[in-house]
C-alpha cells in the first residue's frame, strides 16, 4: 500500500463516515475533499474542480428547475389526475392506477416533484374509496423511484451516476439506457404491491383500528406565573384534557421528571409531547403558550413542513434556525425519524426527515413553500404560475428530451436552451431560475466525481476492488454483481442514494481490468441498485408520504424490503443480458 493509497483510504473512510452522521452538510464534506486532495498534491485544482463542470451538472440543474415549475403550475396535477384515471371501484385497483401514473410522470420529471403532486390524489382516491391513505402512498411513492430509474432525468443518482463515469473514462449513459431494466422494475414492483400491497403495509382497506397514533411533535410550553400562581402542580394544569403529554420539566435548577405532583413555578418550561392540532387548540386556549411563540397573534397559522436531503439547515440547531427564518415565522414544535429522545427542541441538530411544526403568518408560511430545501406538508395553496404557464414549460422539456434522444443537440444543451427560452420569453427570471436549483446537491455530487477520480487514478479503487475479489470472485461473475448491488443497497440506507453511488462506482470500474470484462454493465449494476433502495424513508420521494401520512419505520422495512430483494434480483439477472459483460 502507498502512501498515497494511505491517505485517500483515511479519506474515503472518513467521507463515509461524515455522510453517514450529517455532523458536517454534505456539500461541506465534499468541498473539504477537494481541498484536501489538491493540498496533499494528489490532485492539481484543475482535475479537482472538473467534475463541477459536467455535462450531468448542467442536465440535473437545468432539471430541477423545469421540473419546479411544472410542479407549482399545476400542470402535473392535471396530468397525473387524468393518467391515473377515475378512482376506480377497489383500493387495489386504485393502487394499480396510481402507481402506473407515478411512474410514468417520474421518467421525465424528478420522483420528489412527482411525490408531491400526486400525494393529495393519492390522499382524494384513499377518501373516495374509504381505505386508510398509508395503503397508496407508499406503493405512490416506491412507483415514483421506479419510474425515475428508467431514465437519465428521473432522478439524480442516475445523473450523479453518468457524470462520475464520464470522468473516470466511460461514455455517459444515454437518456434512455436504463430504460428496459426500468420497466421490469416498475412492472414487477407493480405486481409485488398489488398483490401483496395491503399486508406488507399491514392495512385493510377501511379498517383504521390499527392504524399507528396520529404522529406527534416535541415541544415546549412557557410557564408564567399567570398559570402556575404559587406552586401549583404539574396534573393541575389539565394538560392532559387538550390532549398533550407532559415529559419533562426544565427548571432554572436543571431537568426534572414529569410528576403529577411536580410544583411548577414561573419560568418552568414543560418539554410535551402532542400531535398538531392539539398544540394548535393549546395556544388558542388563552392559559399556555408555546415556547418561542408567545401569545398567538391574528393571522397566526400552523404549518408541517419536512427537511430534504441537501438541505442547508440540516446540522444546524433549531434555535438558529428560528433566528435565521424570520420574525413572522418560528418552529414550535419536531417529529423525528423513528427517535423518542426527550430534549428542549431549541437544542437539537437538525437531521434528514426531521418534521417541523411552524406557526407564522400566512405570508410567511408561502415563503417557506418556496423554499427548496423545505417541502411544505401542508395543502398546497392556488398554484402562482397559470395553467398556460405550465404547459410552455412542458412543452419546452419535452422538446429538449427529443432533441437530446435524437442527438440533434448534446442533452444538457436542449435543456439549458428550453430554461433560456422561458426565461426570455419572460415566463420567469433569472432570480427565480437560481432560486430552484438545489446548489448543494449539484455541489455533493462534483465533489464526489472528484473524490472518485482521485480514488482511481491513486490505485485505491483498485486496492479495495482486489479485496471483494478475494472473497467473491470464485463464486462467479453473479456473486461479483450481486455484492456490488447489495453493498450499494446497503449505503444507500445510512448516506443518500447519489453518495452511495458515487462512493461504489470507483471501486466497481476498477474490478473490471482485473476480472477482464466490461466496466459499463458493472457501473449500470450500481447506479440502479443505488436508485432501488425502498427499505428507509430517507429518499426525498419517501420523506413526503412518511410526514404527510402515520407509518412506522417498521411500515417501510416490511414493505420495502422485499420490493429491494426483487429489484436487485431483477437488475443482476437482465444487467449481464443486455450489456454483455
Amino acid at each position: 500500500m502507498t502512501p498515497e493509497i494511505a491517505f485517500v483510504l483515511v479519506l474515503f473512510v472518513a467521507a463515509a463516515i461524515l455522510l453517514a452522521t450529517e455532523r458536517i452538510p454534505p456539500d461541506a464534506v465534499a468541498l473539504l475533499l477537494l481541498v484536501l486532495l489538491v493540498a496533499s498534491g494528489i490532485m492539481d485544482v484543475t482535475s479537482a474542480l472538473q467534475g463541477l463542470a459536467s455535462e450531468a451538472i448542467l442536465i440535473l440543474a437545468c432539471v430541477m428547475v423545469l421540473s419546479r415549475r411544472l410542479s407549482d403550475s399545476g400542470i402535473m396535477s392535471r396530468l397525473t389526475t387524468r393518467l391515473a384515471g377515475s378512482s376506480g371501484r377497489s383500493p387495489r385497483g386504485i393502487m394499480v392506477r396510481l402507481m402506473l401514473a407515478s411512474a410514468g410522470l417520474s421518467t421525465v420529471v424528478s420522483n420528489t416533484s412527482t411525490t408531491a403532486v400526486m400525494m393529495p390524489l393519492a390522499q382524494d382516491a384513499a377518501r373516495r374509496a374509504k381505505c386508510r391513505p398509508g395503503l397508496l402512498l407508499m406503493p405512490m411513492a416506491f412507483a415514483s423511484i421506479l419510474g425515475g430509474s428508467a431514465t437519465l432525468i428521473g432522478t439524480s443518482t442516475n445523473l450523479a451516476a453518468s457524470s462520475v463515469v464520464t470522468r473516470l473514462g466511460l461514455e455517459p449513459f444515454g437518456l434512455f439506457e436504463f430504460f428496459w431494466v426500468g420497466l421490469a422494475v416498475t412492472l414487477a414492483g407493480v405486481t409485488l404491491m398489488a398483490l401483496l400491497g395491503d399486508r406488507l403495509i399491514a392495512a385493510e382497506p377501511g379498517d383504521a383500528a390499527d392504524a399507528p397514533p396520529e404522529p406527534l411533535f416535541m415541544a415546549t410550553i412557557a410557564i408564567d406565573e399567570a398559570v402556575v400562581g404559587d406552586g401549583k402542580a404539574l396534573s393541575e394544569l389539565g394538560l392532559e384534557e387538550l390532549g398533550v403529554t407532559p415529559l419533562a420539566v426544565d427548571t432554572s435548577k436543571g431537568r426534572v421528571a414529569a410528576h403529577p405532583r411536580r410544583k411548577l413555578h414561573a419560568g418552568d418550561r414543560v418539554i410535551v409531547h402532542a400531535d398538531a392540532e392539539a398544540l394548535a387548540h393549546l395556544t388558542g386556549s388563552g392559559r399556555f403558550s408555546l415556547f418561542g411563540i408567545g401569545a398567538k397573534p391574528p393571522g397566526r397559522q400552523f404549518a408541517q413542513a419536512v427537511l430534504l436531503p441537501g438541505s442547508h439547515w440540516i446540522g444546524a440547531s433549531v434555535a438558529r434556525m428560528r433566528q435565521e427564518i424570520g420574525d413572522d415565522i418560528t418552529v414550535v414544535g419536531l417529529r423525528r425519524l423513528g427517535t423518542e429522545q426527550v430534549a428542549r427542541i431549541g437544542r437539537m441538530r437538525l437531521r434528514v426527515g426531521d418534521i417541523l411544526l411552524l406557526a407564522g403568518t400566512g405570508q410567511a408560511v408561502e415563503r417557506v413553500r418556496a423554499d427548496i430545501d423545505i417541502h411544505l406538508l401542508s395543502p398546497d395553496a392556488p398554484p402562482r404560475p397559470t395553467r398556460r404557464e405550465g404547459l410552455f414549460t412542458l412543452g419546452a422539456m419535452l422538446s429538449a428530451i427529443l432533441l437530446g434522444a435524437t442527438g440533434v443537440l448534446p442533452l444538457g444543451i436542449a435543456l439549458l436552451a428550453a430554461v433560456l427560452g422561458l426565461v426570455l420569453t419572460d415566463r420567469f427570471s433569472t432570480q427565480d431560475v437560481f432560486g430552484m436549483i438545489s446548489w448543494r446537491v449539484l455541489i455533493l455530487i462534483g465533489g464526489m466525481s472528484s473524490f472518485g477520480a482521485a480514488m482511481l487514478e491513486t490505485g485505491t479503487a483498485e486496492w479495495l476492488a482486489h479485496l471483494i475479489l478475494d472473497w467473491v470472485a470464485p463464486f462467479g461473475m453473479t456473486a461479483v454483481l450481486l455484492t456490488l448491488s447489495l453493498l450499494t443497497v446497503v449505503l444507500t440506507q445510512p448516506m443518500s442514494n447519489a453518495a452511495a453511488a458515487l462512493t461504489i462506482l470507483p471501486i466497481a470500474l476498477a474490478l473490471a481490468p482485473t476480472l477482464g470484462v466490461d466496466p459499463r454493465p458493472l457501473a449500470v449494476v450500481v447506479t440502479l441498485s443505488a436508485s432501488l433502495s425502498f427499505i428507509a424513508p430517507l429518499e426525498p420521494a419517501l420523506l413526503l408520504v412518511y410526514g404527510q401520512s402515520r407509518y412506522r419505520l417498521l411500515d417501510f422495512v416490511r414493505a420495502g424490503l422485499p420490493l429491494t430483494a426483487l429489484s436487485v434480483l431483477i437488475v443482476v439477472g437482465l444487467v449481464p443480458r443486455i450489456w454483455p459483460l
